[in-house]
């Protein structure tokens, strides 16, 4: 396991996790010029129908294959892509699936999840048919044990350090179906890397420097506990990366054009941040420029480093592997651990006001004041019993519709919503839609949280006919 460990004797992990975070983060603001994106993704074998059917900047020139033509992804079933980027296999595979299925993508940049999901939007894609999540893929994986039938992923692995690898591959086995698939494009190493790709941080950001070997690749997933394993070449042109580019860079990087005198040393942190890219200037697509007071010790590229036929000393790689059968193993019919996760965090909802039971019931039978309440349980809670006149909103429905939500609701003085306790379902939406009015430069209506929830008023108004209803749906 030599070439799994080379990178780690130089930088640790934490290093080079915010190193690839900051460089793909950059890419997502930026991304790819389409001619360079269009040619590197045709190279590793997506077609022109292909690309023509996903959003045209879901394709983004980083990958090394193209998992789904061989998945054999069928109607229904649920999919998982780790480092799913600007979601080009996800909205492939969501194709597929069709609509009975589940696509979902992880990604540890905020920036790759949230164009990703602006993607899905735009083309009526909405959780939890197709999903993008935030997530380190170096931390247990939000989904749930036995929860899918088949896992992607596309020139990821090879970024995660050596301890990440060991990881995800039995996160992996965690989520898969008993009989699950993977299906893995990557590039492995074909010897020991000379010191002009071991020691340049733009060849590990690049998908090249955290390479390791065949026979490591597959000691990593049989240590999981994949039995069946095939590797296969797929011979294809890693110079691509520098061909693609022509004269505007002499990059060997899956990151995209770069040019001479740009900075190759990323930004270093014990954490991975989100923020970092906002408080440091960017140069450069792929990289950072050290600050005056980043004290890691970071080697200068071997001189020709960049004219190096990575052809060489590495290959781009399908990988299957499957889980074997276990009849008895429990089948999870839900996929994600938190469906909140599939949303963005709302901003507001620490600040929006509780009314309670009694404020509220001031409210209602207050002349002149148009109060509208929300109950956004599912809707066999809230016919169990509810606020009478409330309107029935599931929470896991509520954000891809927030624009007709408003229209209906406009003209409300107080929109207040509730949930079992209103700890969970209900700050969430409610944050939710005051982070609607704030994006669009909305005053009103004003948002409250039914203080204690549906408990709360049954508690104090069970008795009460005109404020308790059960039964009956108000749309």
């Amino acid at each position: 396991m030599l070439l799994a460990l080379t990178m780690a004797t130089k930088y640790d992990d934490s290093f080079l996790l915010q190193a690839v975070h900051d460089s793909y983060s950059s890419i997502a603001k930026t991304s790819s010029a389409p001619e360079y994106a269009s040619a590197v993704a045709q190279s590793f074998g997506y077609t022109a129908e292909q690309l023509a059917a996903v959003p045209i900047d879901s394709h983004m020139g980083l990958g090394c294959g193209n998992p789904t033509v061989t998945a054999t992804l069928k109607p229904g079933e649920a999919v998982l892509d780790l480092g799913s980027g600007g979601g080009i296999d996800i909205f492939l595979a969501a194709l597929k699936i069709g609509p009975g299925g589940i696509a979902i993508g992880l990604d540890m940049s905020a920036d790759m999840v949230k164009r990703a999901r602006n993607k899905a939007t735009e083309r009526g894609l909405f959780p939890p048919h197709v999903s993008f999540v935030q997530c380190l893929l170096t931390e247990p994986l939000p989904i749930l044990s036995n929860s899918v039938d088949c896992v992607l992923s596309n020139c990821v692995i090879n970024l995660l350090p050596p301890s990440g690898k060991n990881h995800i591959f039995h996160e992996i086995y965690r989520v898969l179906k008993p009989g699950g698939r993977v299906v893995l494009d990557d590039i492995l190493a074909k010897e020991e890397f000379p010191a002009g790709i071991r020691d340049d941080m733009a060849q590990y950001v690049g998908c090249i420097g955290g390479a390791i070997p065949a026979d490591g690749y597959r000691a990593l997933l049989n240590s999981a506990g994949f039995k069946e394993t095939l590797f296969v070449d797929s011979r294809a042109d890693l110079n691509i990366y520098k061909t693609a580019a022509g004269s505007q860079s002499t990059s060997t990087s899956c990151c995209g054009p770069r040019s001479d005198s740009e900075a190759i040393v990323p930004v270093s942190s014990a954490t991975i941040s989100d923020t970092a890219a906002e408080t440091q200037p960017i140069t450069n697509s792929c990289y950072k420029p050290r600050s005056s007071t980043d004290k890691a010790t970071v080697a200068v590229p071997a001189e020709g480093s960049d004219n190096l036929d990575l052809n060489h000393w590495a290959a781009s790689y399908q990988i299957y592997a499957r889980k074997p059968d276990d009849p008895a193993a429990p089948i999870s019919r839900k996929v994600l651990k938190n469906w909140w996760d599939a949303f963005p965090a709302p901003s507001a909802s620490s600040a929006i006001p509780r009314i309670s039971p009694v404020a509220l019931v001031d409210m209602l039978h207050s002349t002149g004041t148009a109060v509208t309440v929300i109950d956004v349980r599912s809707g066999e809670e809230y016919q169990s019993g509810h606020v009478a006149g409330s309107h029935n909103f599931a929470a896991q429905s509520l954000h891809p519709i927030l624009a007709a939500f408003h229209a209906q609701f406009a003209d409300a003085s107080t929109v207040v919503f509730y949930c079992g306790g209103s700890n969970g379902r209900a700050p969430r939406c409610a944050g939710w839609y005051q982070d609607h009015l704030d994006c669009h430069s909305l005053s009103s209506p004003a948002i409250c949280i039914l203080d204690g929830g549906i408990r709360r008023w049954l508690d104090e108004y069970s008795a009460v006919t005109d404020l308790v209803q059960v039964g009956r749906t108000v749309v």
